[in-house]
């Protein structure tokens, strides 16, 4: 860069897609986390450890997978938010930033309306 060239500003964040990203982010590590925990867990439940009394259960596995991918889509939404060439990139990251922590919120609002329609009751 010579001395006559001014770098280029970068655009701030609005305050609304600040503080969605701030949720998303407190969302998804304790989802991750759970998720984890759960996988876990789980083989103990049901008793399924193989020979290195390790996680062996296909959903156990499944629920890492599916941690490992919340983390993953994590990472490309603070990279794409943080480094995006474009405006259209940075604007992917942050729909994807939104729809992540839109089925965050749907998954946890049908496992609390499961456990009082289904396992209240009984």
């Amino acid at each position: 860069m010579s001395a006559n060239q001014m770098p280029r500003p970068v655009r701030g964040l609005p305050v609304g897609w600040a503080i969605m990203l701030a949720f998303d982010f407190l969302a998804t590590l304790p989802a991750a986390f759970a998720l984890c925990t759960v996988g876990l867990l789980l083989p103990g439940i049901t008793e399924d450890y193989g020979p290195d009394t390790g996680p062996t259960s296909p959903t156990a596995l499944a629920f890492f997978t599916a941690a490992l991918v919340l983390l993953s889509s994590l990472a490309v939404t603070a990279r794409g938010v943080s480094r995006a060439g474009t405006e259209s990139a940075r604007t992917l990251a942050l729909w994807l930033a939104a729809a992540r922590l839109g089925l965050l919120v749907l998954s946890a609002a049908a496992f609390v309306a499961y456990g009082i329609v289904a396992i209240e009751p009984a």
